[in-house]
């Protein structure tokens, strides 16, 4: 059995077995290609439904060049849709309505009734799944991605399977990330039963590695630390150390999201979306008293006793308990609030039923330029504290450098001989955001301006001039696969073995590599993994990035493909650099495994 690190919840996941070829007993509800596609087009930023690929998304995807044939595949994903992380923004609009129907602040009763209505359901309907646990959304979008996982590369793990090959599955150790491996492994385990085919065991049932997949904190989802002196810790304290500074007072980050927050555009949609709930009178008294200044608390006051979901249970859901530090003070905090609970009511659709059903949408019809802007007062702030933030600066993707190591040093395990087939890892929008900035994804290339003292558009992230949308770089589920090709013989272009190639999926779109990541052809998403550990690691190579081209190369420089995330080489400690002729070796050998096995 794969081992429970969460507390108990109303749905749990049913017998999910160490060995992927006994799934058979595991029927599906849904089975996942009928899965509904959720709308893009409601400015959810970060908490956008995953949108599955179309079978044109999967019938584009380019076949390796003649003579490779398949050897290793890997991912990092985010977790799926989930319900709201805590007790939190239900929790604040609670101390808001309860307030506004003292005062008669409400437009009607009627409204104030149907607010509270809905606050009551949304809280009891996460108190019932658990505040940060997946939503069945989120199972079925995991399940899914992993039964495409094994239907793309088939022959592959049949293969692994034979040879006894294995395959890692690895978790942040947050309870929502296991929860999408879990399901990610049914979604695959299914797959192979409905294939008739096998798969291999998996080494390690969804091993914790925080690590890895939780290097924003130093504290670990389970509650300890990151041990002492080790580089996992100091990368962790170093990026807290940044951010903190970067979003105090003097920090350039604080001064950009306070001038985004300050325009006049954000106090206009925040009175245009609250005007259509409350009073005028009660609109403008919102931040100007401590009556009307409200803290996650019990009472609402600042320093108030920390305030518990209704009908919770805090010792088997912590996360039912409020962070007594958040807050309301102005009608922007007070409308973003509002949005929060809006753009998670979309992850929570099997969650919005009976006895606890909840209608946010019905407070932004009409207002979808106000939901439009709020994403991106929300989206500022992921872009600047963990995405490709500042010009000239590192700090907020660069401590994803350990995972990038890991994707390449799993290959190498494998080029090398190694019986590691596949490597699932798990983990969050923390993981996702830096990660994609590192590698130059789609909408991650571009960073803003680094300006302690904006005065305007230029000098901050604005959407008229920045890619960066938290909605397309980091949905729910959002992820990242690289599969890995290899082939028998020797290269006549280098008179050594050929070199593997590998080719990336972003949320299961066959994508390009960064810029200056060079194909093996015009056209080609493929890459050998000399040019990839070259162009995002600055390792040499001395052979032609083509495949057949006999052109000598001195390649012993880095090129300019990462200057667009503004990453400098200096950045990148403990690089990963590997020999042509180590890596060559190392492919013929699993090349000429495969064939025996054949």
């Amino acid at each position: 059995m794969i081992p429970q690190s969460h507390p108990p919840r109303s749905r749990t996941i049913a017998s999910a077995a160490v060995a992927l070829g006994v799934v058979a007993a595991l029927a599906l509800a849904v089975p996942a290609h009928a899965e509904e596609q959720p709308s893009d087009d409601g400015f959810y930023s970060s908490k956008q439904p995953y949108i599955a690929p179309t079978q044109a998304d999967i019938d584009a995807y380019q076949a390796a060049p003649a003579g490779y044939a398949p050897i290793a595949t890997e991912s990092v994903a985010r977790h799926g849709s989930r319900g709201l992380s805590g007790y939190k923004y239900d929790a604040l609009l609670h101390l808001v309505a309860a307030t506004a129907q003292a005062e008669n602040g409400f437009l009607t009763p009627e409204i104030g009734a149907q607010f509270v209505a809905n606050l009551d359901a949304i809280t009891a309907a996460n108190v019932e799944n658990g505040y940060g646990m997946l939503t069945g959304q989120g199972e079925t979008q995991h399940q899914g991605i992993g039964s495409r996982a094994f239907e793309r590369n088939t022959g592959l793990f049949t293969d692994a399977a034979a040879g006894g090959d294995r395959i890692i599955a690895e978790t942040s150790g947050e309870a929502r990330a296991t929860e999408s491996g879990e399901n990610f492994l049914l979604g695959f385990g299914d797959a192979v039963t409905d294939a008739g085919a096998s798969a291999p065991d998996l080494a390690v049932p969804l091993e914790p590695r925080p690590d890895l997949l939780y290097f924003h904190k130093v504290e670990n989802p389970d509650g300890t630390d990151k041990a002492e002196g080790s580089p996992e810790r100091e990368r962790a304290e170093a990026y807290e150390a940044y951010i903190e500074a970067q979003t105090d007072d003097g920090g350039t980050i604080a001064a950009a999201t306070d001038y985004i927050e300050d325009l006049p555009r954000s106090v206009e949609v925040a009175e245009d979306l609250l005007s259509g709930i409350f009073t005028p009178e009660f609109i403008t008294a919102i931040g100007t008293d401590d009556a009307h200044i409200w803290f996650n608390t019990v009472d609402g006051t600042e320093h108030g006793a920390v305030a518990c979901a209704p009908g919770a249970d805090p010792a088997a859901d912590p996360d039912a308990c409020g962070d007594p530090e958040k807050s309301i003070e102005s009608t922007v905090d007070a409308a973003m609030t509002l949005y929060n609970l809006y753009i998670i009511a979309v992850d929570m659709a099997e969650e919005n039923v009976e006895p606890h059903t909840f209608d946010f949408n019905a407070y932004f019809e009409g207002h979808e330029a106000d939901a439009e802007w709020f994403a991106y007062l929300l989206d500022s702030e992921d872009f600047y504290e963990k995405g490709p933030s500042l010009a000239g600066h590192t700090e907020t993707f660069a401590i994803a450098q350990p995972l990038l190591d890991d994707f390449f040093a799993m290959i190498d395990a494998r080029v090398a001989g190694g019986d590691v087939a596949a490597t699932f890892r798990f983990a969050h929008a923390e993981t996702i955001v830096p990660f994609a900035a590192l590698l130059g994804l789609p909408g991650s290339t571009v960073a803003a301006p680094d300006n302690a003292a904006p005065a305007s558009a230029a000098d901050i992230y604005d959407y008229a001039t920045n890619p960066w949308r938290g909605a397309e770089v980091t949905p729910m589920g959002a992820n990242v696969q690289w599969d890995v090709v290899a082939r028998e013989g020797i290269d006549p272009a280098t008179g050594t073995a050929f070199t593997p190639l590998v080719r990336m999926l972003y949320n299961e779109r066959e994508i390009a590599f960064a810029e200056g990541c060079r194909p093996v052809a015009d056209g080609s998403h493929w890459v050998k993994l000399t040019e990839l550990k070259r162009c995002l690691t600055g390792a040499a190579m001395a052979e032609s990035p083509l495949i057949g081209d006999t052109t000598p190369i001195d390649d012993t420089v880095p090129g300019s493909e990462l200057a667009a995330t503004g990453v400098e080489m200096d950045a990148f400690t403990g690089g990963i650099g590997v020999l042509l002729l180590t890596a060559g070796a190392a492919a013929l050998v699993v090349a000429r495994r495969k064939v025996a096995r054949a």
